[in-house]
């Protein structure tokens, strides 16, 4: 007599959830990446701002943005890559670039290519983009003098 009644309120709280997580599936897909990011407490910062207004100076960090920001440059990937750009994804920078060979090209790689694997979850746009930097430096001038 009392397993119907369990059986039911059961059943009745299964559809209640199912009824409610297709309702929010349906609003998820509606939101942008403006939106998504406002929800996450995230500060989006146009590309093309220069004056970032978003770091205050009186932030403990806003030395270490200023560098990442000097470091790294938001902006996309060109259409053909140089070699400078492939020297950039691969982190060779500096003294690095004097002593470059094809086992420094090698390791750098490895060692990219084991976290931005697509079977171990990476992303196949950069473990592509990874593909093609090691492609042109291997046929770079540089590696072959």
């Amino acid at each position: 007599m009392v397993l119907p009644i369990i059986l039911g309120i059961g059943v009745t709280v299964l559809a209640l959830t199912t009824k409610a997580t297709i309702q929010a599936y349906r609003q998820y897909l509606h939101l942008t990446p403006q939106m998504i990011a406002t929800l996450n407490n995230i500060k989006l910062m146009n590309p093309d701002d220069s004056s970032s207004k978003w770091i205050k100076k009186s932030d403990p960090n806003y030395k270490h943005y200023q560098f990442l920001k000097s470091k790294y440059p938001n902006k996309n990937f060109n259409s053909t890559m140089t070699e400078q750009e492939a020297l950039f994804i691969l982190g060779i920078e500096g003294d690095d670039i004097l002593n470059l060979n094809r086992n420094l090209i090698r390791s750098r790689y490895r060692k990219l290519m084991g976290v931005n694997h697509p079977d171990k979850n990476g992303s196949i746009y950069l473990s592509q983009k990874i593909n093609e930097a090691k492609d042109i430096l291997d046929k770079s001038y540089m590696v072959n003098k």
